[in-house]
Parts: structure tokens; sequence; C-alpha cells
């Protein structure tokens, strides 16, 4: 008997669960009657979920910037409001390590005097790391066996890290009434070590205020520093950091007889870390005894492994016609979403669209305008291939609109890719012995091989150790350079 042993190993792999669309129904009261809805800025985000087998129910918070008039005046609102949805797969258990992305698809709204209804549709795409344990052959006694040493994603875990970023700007005029703040945040470097996540970042805050009678826009652009509490399961781990800005609150620095120019800003963000190891595994590819054959069962198992990770500012500027009779006043509600991330050699190719509410006067008053632009951007990527799954994201760090006989929009986006790739591997999960009688073969036999058999396919065909082969063919090469006469000393 050769007792063969079986060892067990984890392989984890980056599954689409699936996507979905779910609509929500906010109200929201104002003080003044709503004449005319200008612009509705829509950000969600999931903030947790409960994973069983089968499913998966999260919830989330949408955060809703609310900008109309009232006849004379433009004024704003904020609202937030909380949503739950669930979503089915085969793959899920109750070990599933879950992300989502939420895209707002459409919202429309209906007003009625001072009150204002708001349907938003979100489409929910959600990815789950998934472990399969298999059970694998990994030696016995008396059993020669071949063996892969092979690269397996062995854990993976999803960190949300709350945290808030504020500071100190000054506006470039005397502030009123602020309407909307809007703020991004990108992670430019970070490290763990120590049990403290030190994460270094830009992040850009698009101040919309009312000065001595006008609608004013200022970008304002500052770098910070978090040091943030790691937790265990990021120790000795391959990190992935995307950070979502949350919401965005500020506070004048009011000095009474002075012009108002200064602010607090405070933005309120999550850090979502994906904390993956990969590891060596070696795998038994074949194997033989020395008195028996096998008949194996094997499994495909599939594992995902990174392939590279970049990041990029990328510009993109396009040209739009002027309506007579409009003035352009500022832009806001701007943001970006990716529409394709296709993997290329060594760059990915990124398509998207840039969207914006344009405000403009006219001899009605205040009039709107939603803008979307499409851009296409190559990001390169060290060790990408075309086989590879890459995905995108991208932030605007700033944008502008002028006025240049007709109006130019350009935009500075933050691109940052991360790129990964299934592979599948083939282990033997189970064997039967099927043996022979070895007494039966001559002491001494000599054996014609062929040009090309490895020495690993000539030891299992005569069922002996490859060094034993070696020793009492010393001439003998791996593979064989031509055919060749082996000597063969049967142990019985």
């Amino acid at each position: 008997m050769s007792n063969a042993q079986f060892l067990s190993s984890s392989f984890v792999s980056r599954k689409f669960i699936g996507k979905i669309q779910t609509a929500e129904s906010v109200r929201i009261s104002v003080k003044q009657d709503i004449s005319q809805v200008l612009s509705v800025g829509v950000e969600s985000c999931v903030n947790s979920y409960e994973a069983t087998h089968g499913e998966a129910s999260f919830y989330g918070k949408t955060n809703v910037r609310f900008t109309y008039t009232d006849g004379t005046s433009v004024l704003s609102s904020n609202y937030n409001a909380d949503f739950t949805a669930s979503i089915q797969s085969d793959l899920l258990d109750t070990d599933s390590k879950l992300t989502f992305d939420v895209v707002t698809v459409d919202s429309k709204v209906d007003t009625n005097a001072n009150t204002a209804t708001l349907t938003i549709l979100l489409e929910i795409t959600a990815y789950a790391y998934v472990t399969e344990t298999t059970p694998y052959l990994a030696g016995g006694e008396d059993i020669f066996t071949q063996k892969d040493s092979v690269e397996t994603l062995q854990s993976a875990e999803i960190v949300t890290i709350p945290f808030v970023v504020d500071e100190e700007l000054t506006a470039t005029r005397d502030i009123g009434s602020v309407l909307i703040a809007e703020s991004s945040l990108c992670a430019m470097e970070y490290t763990n070590l120590n049990g403290i996540l030190h994460l270094m970042g830009e992040a850009s805050v698009r101040l919309t205020y009312v000065s001595d009678g006008e609608i004013v826009t200022d970008t304002l652009p500052f770098v910070f520093d978090r040091e943030l509490e790691a937790t265990d399961a990021m120790n000795d781990c391959q990190l992935k950091v995307r950070l979502v800005a949350k919401n965005t609150k500020v506070r004048l620095n009011i000095s009474e007889g002075d012009v108002n120019t200064a602010f607090t800003v405070e933005i309120a963000a999550v850090a979502v870390v994906d904390a993956t190891k990969v590891g060596v595994t070696e795998i038994v590819t074949d194997a033989y005894g020395t008195a028996c054959d096998f008949a194996f069962e094997r499994k495909t198992v599939s594992t995902t492994l990174p392939c590279g990770s970049a990041s990029a500012r990328k510009q993109t500027v396009t040209s739009l016609q002027l309506d007579s009779g409009k003035t352009l006043m500022t832009a806001v509600n701007v943001g970006a979403v990716v529409t394709n991330c296709q993997s290329q050699e060594r760059r990915a190719l990124v398509e998207g669209i840039v969207y914006a509410t344009l405000l403009f006067k006219t001899e009605a008053g205040t009039e709107s305008e939603q803008l979307e632009l499409p851009f296409s951007q190559t990001v390169d990527v060290d060790y990408l291939m075309p086989q590879c799954t890459s995905y995108a994201n991208v932030t605007v760090v700033n944008f502008t609109v002028k006025e240049t006989g007709g109006l130019q929009a350009e935009a500075e986006l933050c691109i940052t890719i991360d790129s990964e790739r299934d592979v599948t591997y083939s282990v033997i999960v189970s064997c039967e012995e099927k043996p022979f009688d070895k007494t039966q073969l001559p002491a001494i036999e000599v054996c014609l091989a062929h040009r090309g058999e490895t020495l690993w396919n000539l030891a299992k065909s005569l069922h002996m150790a490859e060094e034993d082969l070696v020793a009492v063919n010393p001439e003998i090469t791996n593979p064989l350079e031509k055919d060749a006469r082996i000597v063969v000393y049967n142990k019985i």
C-alpha cells in the first residue's frame, strides 16, 4: 500500500457577483416655494452588508445636493437618505468578502409648492472574494511525485476605515452664503506599518457660493496626510486603497466688519482597503508508486492574482456651442463615471463620461443645462497583459468651463487602475491504486527509449526513482537528445 497523503489548501478568487438596479424615493421640504429645479447631485455608497448562503443584503446612504430657485434667488439644500437592497448568487456564503460600486443611473424630480420628491435609480455592482478549500495529493510512502510551485491568492479581506479630512481654506471673494460644497479625494501613497495605515493624498474642494449677488465657484486643491488605525487582517498583505468622499461640510470663519473669505472644510470619507496575501503552493501534478500505478480524480481550482496597478493625471478638453442670450455663471455637481476599461499590452484604455450641471443667467432668470463630456484615455501599467481584467476609478480633481466664443470645458482627471487575472490549476483530489506483481519482472532488462522522452516519464514507466535510473545510465539526458537503450535493475 502506498498510503497516499492529502493536504488541504485555500484557493481565493475575486468574482463578479452581479449587477442590480434599485430605486429610492427622497422627499425634501424647503422654506421657500420651488419655482425651478436647477440641479440635483447624488452620491451614494454602501456602508455595510450581511452575506449568507446564496444572498447578500447591503445597506447604504445617499447624499443629495439640491439646487433650486424661488423665482428671485438661487438656493440649495442637502439631504441624506438610507437605502437597502440585496443580491443573489450561488457563489456567496457567510465567509464571502464583498465590495460594491454604486452609480446613479437616473434621477427625476417632481415639485409641489415647497416640496420636492426625488426618484433616484441606482446601479449597484457587487464583487466578492470567494474561498474554496480543496484537499489535494501531497505525497505518501513509496510514492514518487512531480510537483509544480504555483502562485495562489491565499487570503483576502475588505476593510472599511472611516476618517475625516479637515482644512482651513480661503475663497477668492467674500462669501455671502454657501450653495454647494463638493469634494474629491485621491490616494497618492499609502503604507501599512506597525498597525498604522499611513495615507497621503490630494483633496479638491469645489465651493459654490453667493458673493455680492453673483454666483462664484472656487476650486481649492490641497494635500493631506492621515494616520489610520489598521486591522490585524491587513498585516503582511498587499493593499489596494480606494477613497470615497461621503459628505462635505463647510463652516465659515466669520469676522465682523471684515471680508469673509476664510472657511473650514470637513470631508467625511472612508478608505476601502482590499488586503490580499499571495503565496506559493506546491501542487502534485503526477505520481506513481514502486509497485503500483494510480487512477487519479482531478479537480480544477481557480485563483485571482494581481497583474499591476498605476495612477495617472489626464486632461480632457471639449469645445461646446453657447446659445445666444445665455451667460455662463458656473458649473456644479461635477463627477465622472467609467463606462469601459480595457487591458492592453502594458497599458489600459479607459473610457467614460465627465458630467456637470451648467448654470446660466438669462433674461428670464437662472437656467441650468446638463453636460456630458465623453473621454478616452490610456494609462501606462507595468506588467499588464491583454488577458488581464482591469478596473478603473476616475476622480475629477479640477473642472473649468470658459466662454471663448463658444464654451470650452476642461477636466483634470485622476485615473487609478487595478488589474488582475484568473488562473486555474488542476489538482489531484483522490487516487486509486492499481497494483501489479513486480516479482514477474526480470532482474535486469534493457529498454528502448525514444528521443524527446523526459526523465520523469521514463522513471514512471519503469516504476523506479529518477536518481536510480540516472545512477545506472549516467549518460542519459533530460529530455533524451536521441534514441537510447536504457539498462534497468529491477528491485524484486
